[in-house]
């Protein structure tokens, strides 16, 4: 294979001399294109050549292949007399840094997969994708990637979360105005959480947990901001207070469904009689299943007369109608199965009978 073919592979200021393609693997020969390098100290460039030696760097793969450069890079005598460095290696512009092992757009991409995946999951990844990586080191790449820096936070959030739950417990630190994780501490005390406040003055607000211990850490590490409990921590409080009020009033709210239930009973009449050792509870049972049992009549009368299950739950429910819900409702009575015949047995077996009682 020509070696021109990877002239516009390679990273500017290389010329690739040799190819040689494997199975898995293509190993580039290149050279650096120009004849001088600049001093890394004085910037002086020179010509004077030291010595050769030979690195070699993975590369961004190719067709699925992992790609190698194989470089022979020059040592270089400075001209600058009063330099302290007399030989210098020469730089090979902005994607091969010094003394690296991979191109800096070769790392750019294991440590994005890093940090989507993590360690070990993005050297699985990696190697799929033919840029092969140690978990070690997609976690190295990770901690020596460039960060953007942190706006200082106006509201901020303090929770605790689980570096592995039920043995260790770190505290975590959100940005509640850009959604953003700041930074998580190492672990739970109020001591970590002052520390941390004392490093951004320009805290205003602070959202956290009814722990005292964070209460406590950011009354000393920010005194004069606002402390606010979330939406959740407010749902939350609120929803014990309630299981509280009504754990202690369960009998009247008993007394209050019984009172509920003869009223309901008192606005509708029956229209079969009801035996007196019937209590209220049986009753409203009783009244229940009878306006099942219509329905179940009125949706089976409906179905002889050839409407469709979306015709007819409209005229079950009416017209404000969940259309999704009264139409399964309906179409499963229509369509048999263990469901209608359930009702069928039911309700069909008491129609037959109230039928039988009107006509005797």
């Amino acid at each position: 294979m020509s070696p021109d073919v990877f002239h516009s592979v390679v990273p500017a200021g290389l010329v690739v001399v040799d190819v040689d393609v494997g199975a898995d693997r293509i190993v580039l020969m290149a050279r650096p294109e120009s004849d001088r390098s600049g001093c890394p100290l004085c910037g002086r460039p020179s010509s004077r050549v030291h010595s050769h030696y030979e690195r070699r760097l993975s590369d961004l793969p190719w067709h699925g292949h992992v790609v190698e450069l194989q470089l022979q890079v020059r040592r270089f005598r400075c001209r600058e007399d009063d330099c302290p460095r007399k030989v210098f290696t020469e730089r090979l512009g902005d994607t091969i840094r010094p003394k690296a092992r991979r191109t800096r757009r070769l790392g750019a991409s294991q440590c994005t997969i890093g940090l989507a995946v993590g360690g070990e999951a993005g050297s699985r990844l990696a190697h799929k994708l033919a840029m092969p990586v140690s978990g070690d080191t997609v976690l190295r790449l990770i901690r020596a990637a460039d960060r953007t820096p942190i706006v200082p936070p106006r509201v901020i959030g303090i929770d605790d979360w689980a570096w592995r739950r039920g043995l260790r417990y770190g505290t975590i630190i959100c940005d509640l105005e850009r959604n953003q994780v700041i930074d998580p501490l190492p672990d739970r005390t109020a001591d970590s959480v002052a520390a941390w406040l004392k490093g951004y003055p320009g805290v205003e607000i602070i959202a956290r947990d009814r722990a005292g211990l964070y209460a406590d850490g950011a009354r000393r590490g920010a005194p004069g901001a606002l402390q606010v409990a979330d939406r959740w921590r407010l749902l939350n409080s609120l929803g014990e207070t309630l299981r509280n009020v009504v754990g202690r009033h369960r009998k009247a709210l008993v007394l209050a469904q019984e009172a509920i239930a003869k009223a309901d009973l008192g606005r509708q009449a029956d229209h079969e009689p009801t035996p007196a050792s019937e209590t209220t509870f049986d009753a409203l049972r009783a009244r229940r299943r009878r306006d099942r049992r219509d329905v179940y009549a009125e949706i089976r009368g409906l179905q002889t007369r050839g409407l469709t299950p979306s015709a007819i739950a409209p005229i079950i429910v009416g017209p404000p109608c969940n259309p999704p819900s009264s139409t399964r409702f309906a179409t499963i009575l229509c369509s048999g199965g263990r469901t209608a015949a359930m009702w069928e047995s039911n309700f069909g077996k008491t129609s037959r009978r109230a039928a039988s009682r009107e006509a005797g």
